[in-house]
């Protein structure tokens, strides 16, 4: 079973709070009522920018809140549509839609979820992860984040013991730290107790560890730039584990009627072309990467 919320909800939802990180990287939190209560991961949520510009932006939630009636998006600014979200202010109102698409599927009993994010891309895979980790059933996710820009999220050197890292590559997301959650940063920049080099490398040092068994139990679920996707299914193929990839697209409607968010999609009974918005934005690794 794919998780999909029923129902997409528009409802007037006012900023919270906007932070903002190096590198025009921001984090936005919005009490969004509705949305806190369905949003589910993978989900997305279409949102208007205000300054009138035309055209919604799709985001991915970081997280939703349902105690606190919120939820949390992070962004980079691209383009003029963003740059005006950038500029709303705590008690700010902006229209959103959501959630919408098919989200990732996280049902395979007794599984070990690997989540690998990169850059923007991050937000839906760590949502999983707090996400599987909360349910408290079992899941015991590990999170692998890539980024060439300072990471926008507080960071510490963690405590929790990885499996195939050096001593150095120590680095860890505050956040899953609090949470008991094995993180580890990679970037081809120079940040200190980072992984020098590209994400699916330093989640391969650590998925190269296991036992065939513990193979059997993997699932990536991983979100970033076409090329980061690409290795995260060669990563599986390689493997022979599961993947699913929560792929990023320009939309217009973001409802499935326009048809401008099409990605070809080989099935088992051949190629189709799928719609982002609304068919995805998660996907079979195999069906965007044929083996």
């Amino acid at each position: 079973m794919v998780h999909r919320s029923a129902t997409v909800f528009e409802e007037k939802s006012r900023v919270i709070q906007q932070i903002e990180f190096a590198g025009e990287q921001f984090v936005l939190t919005l009490e969004a009522h509705k949305s806190s209560i369905t949003a589910l991961p993978g989900e997305f949520a279409f949102v208007d920018c205000g300054e009138n510009i035309l055209l919604r932006r799709p985001l991915s939630y970081l997280r939703a809140n349902k105690e606190q009636k919120t939820v949390e998006f992070l962004y980079k600014i691209i383009g003029p549509g963003l740059e005006a979200l950038s500029k709303l202010q705590p008690g700010d109102e902006v229209s959103l839609m959501g959630p919408i698409g098919t989200g990732f599927n996280f049902e395979k009993p007794n599984q070990i979820p690997v989540v690998i994010g990169g850059g923007v891309g991050i937000p839906p895979v760590l949502f999983l992860a707090e996400y599987l980790k909360n349910l408290n059933q079992g899941h015991a996710p590990i999170a692998f984040f890539g980024s060439e820009l300072p990471f926008p999220f507080a960071t510490v050197k963690s405590l929790i013991t990885v499996n195939g890292m050096k001593n150095d590559n120590n680095t860890s997301i505050v956040d899953m730290e609090n949470k008991n959650i094995p993180c580890r940063l990679a970037s081809l920049n120079d940040f200190e107790g980072c992984y020098q080099g590209y994400v699916t490398a330093l989640a391969e040092q650590w998925i190269r560890t296991l036992s065939k068994e513990e193979l059997k139990r993997i699932v990536i679920y991983a979100c970033g730039p076409e090329p980061m996707l690409q290795a995260a299914a060669k990563l599986a193929e390689v493997y022979q584990i599961d993947c699913q990839l929560s792929l990023e697209e320009f939309m217009a409607c973001a409802i499935g009627g326009c048809a401008g968010c099409v990605v070809e999609v080989t099935l088992p009974e051949g190629v189709a072309m799928k719609r982002v918005c609304v068919d995805g934005p998660v996907f079979d690794a195999q069906s965007i990467f044929p083996r």
